[in-house]
């Protein structure tokens, strides 16, 4: 478990005055279940990411991480070696890998048989599963989605979703997403934090619960669809200057 909390950011660029960037900013991930909030694009989703995995220094607030394991940020466009192979992709920076261990995890993210390609020209779906195999081989307590998924063709989006789902479900790690899109947050999360801009800070909180597997079949639910309509309208409320930057 890692628990954010009152963490601030403000900008000292301006000769005149700081400006708030984020302000206040509490929340909690939960073991083996994942968190996310929205907000819109370019409103420091990604500043706020960097300060928990510890990248960027918030102003003020602070970081609890129980258990002191590994919080491990995943940028928006996933990131592999070309020249290794999928297996020397997952493995890189271990002092020393589990082989084992490490044939779990890539079996785990769906690249059994793949361990010899290398990633070169895959696509973004393939190259963020190594991304999340590499973040589980570290044995992190805490992995930071950064809007991962807006490059991916419709197909590969849906069975990364379930991937996702499925990793957080089986190996008891905590996921925090980062997201602009109401319809991917609200398929992946146990719980959603809505945010306003300028500065960044949370509105709504809401835990999440549909009954049963998360099939891609809840996508068209009337549940679903409520669920939606009922967070734009609430981001609609609060923050309708910066609504063109929040998709569905």
């Amino acid at each position: 478990m890692v628990e954010i909390k009152k963490i601030s950011f403000e900008d000292s660029t301006s000769a005149i005055k700081k400006l708030p960037c984020l302000k206040n900013i509490s929340l909690e991930t939960f073991e083996g279940k994942i968190t996310s909030f929205i907000a819109p694009k370019n409103s420091g989703k990604s500043l706020l990411l960097k300060i928990i995995a510890g990248i960027e220094a918030p102003s003020s607030g602070e970081i609890v991480n129980i258990g002191g394991k590994k919080i491990v940020y995943i940028p928006g466009k996933s990131s592999s070696f070309p020249w290794l192979n999928v297996y020397e992709n997952v493995s890189f920076g271990l002092r020393k890998p589990d082989v084992v261990e490490i044939k779990r995890i890539i079996n785990l993210v769906g690249l059994e048989g793949y361990e010899k390609h290398r990633p070169n020209n895959k696509s973004y779906g393939f190259r963020f599963r190594i991304s999340l195999a590499r973040s589980l081989a570290q044995n992190p307590s805490l992995i930071l989605l950064d809007d991962p998924f807006s490059q991916m063709d419709d197909i590969s989006k849906k069975e990364i979703f379930q991937l996702v789902r499925l990793v957080s479900k089986n190996s008891k790690v905590c996921f925090l997403l980062a997201s602009s899109n109401i319809t991917e947050a609200l398929f992946l999360s146990d719980k959603i934090y809505l945010m306003k801009i300028n500065p960044l800070e949370i509105f709504h909180e809401e835990d999440i619960k549909f009954a049963g597997e998360r099939k891609v079949s809840l996508l068209k639910s009337k549940k679903f669809i409520q669920l939606c309509s009922q967070f734009y309208n609430l981001i609609k409320l609060k923050d309708p200057q910066n609504l063109f930057n929040i998709s569905i």
